[in-house]
């Protein structure tokens, strides 16, 4: 049975695509079918009430618009089978996210060489249970703003825009998850780099004390006379937990403020965080001041500079400084392997500072190939 499922969904999809008036109809028939082999309760998942207002808007303006601009009989045409496509597409979606296997199908574009191509049919996948989530929640908060079951005609442009958003934030959720979990085909291509210092990445568990040994580094290579540039990224507590970070300049000690949290579904790039622009320009600055003999340090590299956002870009220039004596990184464990290949970097030391006694010391030792005698 779910093999005959499994070929009348392929079926609906090929459907969907045949230019004949009846065609419509049988990709909802073979969705429809394919639905009850393989899970009947897909029917109720896909066909909600918000998403069943938005097709019907669809189809409706396809109607007014082909009417207006042919015959009423044409428009009636084309709106029917958007209607009867749209409801076939919901219901494949939602078979699709529960029964397709989205690793298999990253594997199975990575053998036809379509990498990129097969990781985003991934990440679609795994976010179609979130979206209709985020249509659900905009479709309660409406109603409980208008005190009424059900919204209004005009309501449904904001919902769509509301749902449009939801999509974006969702998208960069997965493109962050799918880069926690190494993947870096959708990273954008990197040059080596003209200078290759030495790189001693710092890693460990989230709340071992990575910021604060890179703090002391910095504070100990200053106080030996070595040239420090860059930033490290201080989160900032309150009574309701971590509200968020600011950016201080290693060479200087200065701060500003680089996110403030704003709440887990209004943040920027898969986190509850609102970024400042000023803050990414403050640490740009920091970064300037690399010169020859420099040793640069880099607090929290994530999923966002893995894509090429973020600090990547400024970093990237600072590392093309010549002369730089070495980069002190911290760096997620899961993120290492996309990280080198961002940069482009045959080699790194890695350190662990997660069951060390003397992290500062350790990543001193680290440097010490690049750093003059200790006094």
């Amino acid at each position: 049975m779910r093999r005959l499922g499994t070929l009348l969904a392929v079926a609906a999809i090929a459907l969907a695509f045949v230019p004949h008036p009846l065609a419509p109809a049988a990709t909802l028939l073979a969705a429809l079918a394919a639905s009850l082999l393989l899970e009947p309760a897909a029917l109720k998942r896909a066909w909600r009430l918000p998403a069943l207002l938005l097709v019907l808007a669809a189809a409706a303006l396809t109607t007014a618009l082909v009417g207006w601009a042919a015959a009423p009989s044409r428009g009636l045409a084309a709106g029917a089978a958007v209607l009867l496509r749209f409801l076939a597409l919901l219901l494949l979606a939602a078979l699709a996210s529960r029964h397709v296997d989205a690793d298999a199908i990253a594997r199975g574009a990575r053998r036809l060489g379509m990498t990129r191509l097969g990781l985003a049919a991934g990440l679609a996948l795994n976010a179609l249970p979130h979206l209709g989530e985020a249509a659900r929640d905009a479709w309660t908060a409406l109603a409980v703003r208008r005190r009424r079951p059900l919204p209004r005609l005009a309501d449904l442009p904001r919902l769509a825009e509301v749902h449009l958003a939801h999509t974006a934030r969702v998208a960069e959720e997965a493109a962050a998850a799918a880069a926690l979990r190494g993947h870096d085909a959708l990273a954008r291509p990197s040059a080596p780099l003209p200078h290759v210092p030495l790189l001693v990445v710092v890693t460990g568990r989230p709340g071992v004390g990575k910021t604060p040994a890179m703090r002391g580094v910095a504070a100990a290579l200053r106080k030996r006379g070595v040239s420090v540039a860059g930033f490290v990224q201080i989160p900032v507590w309150g009574e309701q937990g971590k509200g968020g970070y600011t950016v201080r300049n290693v060479a200087t000690g200065e701060e500003r403020t680089l996110a403030v949290k704003v709440g887990e579904r209004r943040g920027e790039h898969g986190t509850p965080f609102r970024f400042e622009p000023a803050g990414f320009a403050f640490a740009r600055a920091a970064l300037e001041r690399a010169r020859a003999g420099s040793v640069l340090i880099l607090d929290e590299l994530g999923p966002v500079e893995l894509r090429g956002g973020g600090h990547m870009p400024a970093v990237r220039r600072a590392l093309a400084r010549p002369g730089l004596a070495a980069v002190l990184a911290t760096v997620r464990p899961a993120l290492i392997p996309s990280f080198l290949s961002q940069l482009a970097v045959p080699s790194a030391v890695v350190v662990d500072i997660e069951e060390l006694a003397e992290p500062v010391a350790a990543l001193l030792a680290a440097l010490a190939p690049v750093l003059p005698p200790a006094d």
